[in-house]
């Protein structure tokens, strides 16, 4: 399997994974659908700018060939989901905004 496809196939299974996450965590007044979109947003525009600081340090550092250590690999994967997911669930836990337009 192709490193493309293994991607993808993970990627959805994580996205899949979090609709019963966030039906647990959302707020009560918060529609299911809403809270989710907030959720998976947040979370892949956390990821994305995490991962790619990271990998940006490790090569302006001089450390770029121990992106193919798998155990570095595992470290920085846990350091783009771990925030990434809390961000993620704070924002989704938040109540929705229920404000009128602007007078």
């Amino acid at each position: 399997m192709s490193g493309y496809l293994t991607g993808i196939l993970l990627g959805a299974g994580l996205l899949a994974a979090a609709v019963p996450y966030v039906r647990y965590i959302r707020h009560p007044q918060q529609k299911l659908l809403a809270a989710y979109l907030i959720f998976v947003s947040v979370f892949i525009a956390i990821a994305v700018v995490l991962f790619r600081l990271l990998v940006w340090l490790a090569e302006k550092s001089g450390q770029g060939d121990l992106l193919g250590n798998p155990d570095v690999v595992l470290l920085l994967i846990v350091l783009v989901l771990l925030p990434a997911v809390g961000i993620a669930t704070w924002q989704a836990r938040k109540p929705p905004w229920r404000q009128g337009p602007p007078d």
